[in-house]
């Protein structure tokens, strides 16, 4: 855990996540404030977690809204700074009276050789109506724009304020329901029954979820294409009762269940049909306050690059999805003739080229060098990480890392874990037969080499 402010030895204590940060209150809340955040303390009720902490005079709710200047822009966090419009509105009138000016004689003093010159400008100008009439129309025309861009941007501009008091407004009621429940469960950690309790198991609702007992959160996370699917169903047909609270996608919540929750999600790049970092990020706060645990699963990632290129590829062309490479190609030396007739598009998919995904909506798919960027970030910050291949060697005792981090109380020996259908190492055979797939091996760059031997592989050079 990260350490924590504290206010003073008194009042109530109160650990959670609040948009994502992790807190810890000792203290009256009254007290507290969040400095760097927009939304702060009131009525003992923390409202927002921040960045930096900093002390509130009185417990009145409010806001900080200051610029240092009018271009300065916003801190993290839910916010809208209002823009002062007055010199766009003067420099609108300007706009206007320049425009009046356009063809008009300028005074001079009285006088016969004023008058004289007056009388020639007068004259000429006269004479260039065709010429100056035009340009009067246009400049009127620019300037009636000008003047509706501006009636806009003040329109939304009292928009903008307007939902950012009331989205702010949903946020305070939001986190004080949270915090009620976080000072809830704190206080009922305080008093832990023993392990024999029947009470360790009565249900608790936790914001969406069902806690039972001591449980944590599971998040069952992999890259697409890593076998995440596999580990799925080992989950729903041995974890026991603890099955029932599996989904197959990844919500957030501020304390810790009993769900297991599992999808495909990014460290860093955004990726189609895969969770952005956001949600990576929060789930790594939940894990840091010990409210979740996080187990990755992961292949070779020469493996997962031909399976997703076969995968998207018949996605984009044939508009259908499949569950692995034996559904397309019936033996190896099928895929080798199709790979090296489509090294070009492969090549593509591999280095992220947006035509690959021409026709389709939505972001492209990771290239190579960030597919094995993510699985090393995820590697790290993983509370287990297992591999697919070894799943092929013993099953029972890989699952059986899954059941200790979720303290599932299961006999091991009554279990029968069959292993992936899929078969390690199957890149090798390709890089045989392929010669530019093995060209295209050779010439990795050397960190995305170095990032593929720390998770665990060699990659036979």
């Amino acid at each position: 855990m990260p350490d924590f402010p504290q206010a003073d030895d008194t009042g109530i204590r109160a650990r959670g996540i609040a948009f994502g940060w992790p807190v810890r209150l000792t203290g009256p809340l009254d007290d507290m404030a969040f400095e760097g955040a927009n939304i702060w303390v009131t009525d003992k009720l923390l409202v927002a977690g921040g960045i930096r902490w900093g002390e509130i005079a009185g417990s009145r709710w409010r806001r900080k809204r200051t610029m240092d200047a009018q271009m300065a822009k916003p801190r993290a966090g839910l916010c809208v700074w209002p823009y002062d419009l007055e010199e766009l509105r003067r420099a609108l009138a300007g706009v206007e009276n320049l425009r009046k000016a356009v063809g008009i004689v300028n005074p001079r003093p009285p006088g016969w050789r004023n008058d004289l010159i007056q009388f020639v400008k007068k004259s000429v100008a006269r004479s260039l109506g065709w010429y100056t009439r035009p340009l009067q129309e246009f400049n009127a025309s620019v300037s009636r724009s000008l003047t509706e861009i501006f009636s806009a941007l003040e329109y939304l501009s009292a928009n903008l304020v307007a939902l950012d008091e009331r989205l702010a407004h949903e946020q305070l009621e939001l986190l004080h329901e949270q915090v009620r429940a976080l000072v809830t469960l704190e206080n009922s950690e305080t008093i832990e029954a023993p392990a024999a309790n029947p009470a360790t198991n009565v249900e608790k609702p936790v914001f969406g979820g069902t806690r039972l007992g001591n449980d944590r959160t599971a998040y069952v996370l992999g890259l697409f294409g890593t076998g995440r699917l596999y580990i799925n169903e080992l989950i729903l047909q041995n974890i026991g009762e603890r099955a029932k609270y599996f989904r197959d996608e990844l919500p957030l919540y501020p304390g810790p269940t009993s769900m297991i929750c599992s999808g495909h999600v990014t460290m860093k790049y955004l990726s189609r049909a895969q969770a952005p970092p956001a949600i990576m990020g929060r789930i790594l706060e939940a894990v840091k306050a010990r409210f979740a645990d996080s187990i990755f699963i992961y292949r070779h990632p020469v493996d997962s690059l031909l399976t997703n290129w076969v995968w998207w590829r018949t996605y984009i062309h044939d508009k259908r999805t499949i569950c692995g490479i034996s559904e397309i190609y019936e033996r190896a030396d099928d895929l080798c003739v199709d790979l090296d007739q489509n090294f070009f598009e492969f090549k593509a998919f591999a280095e992220g080229d947006p035509d690959f995904y021409l026709g389709t909506a939505g972001p492209r798919f990771l290239s190579f060098a960030e597919f094995v960027e993510e699985t090393a970030l995820h590697f790290q910050s993983a509370t287990l990480a297992l591999r697919l291949e070894d799943f092929m060697i013993n099953p029972l005792q890989e699952f059986s890392k899954i059941v200790d981090v979720m303290s599932v109380n299961l006999d091991l020996s009554r279990l029968r874990i069959p292993p992936p259908r899929s078969k390690p190492y199957g890149y090798l055979a390709v890089k045989e037969k392929v010669p530019r797939f093995k060209n295209f091996i050779d010439r990795l760059h050397a960190e995305t080499k170095r990032r593929i031997r720390r998770v665990g592989y060699d990659m036979g050079d």
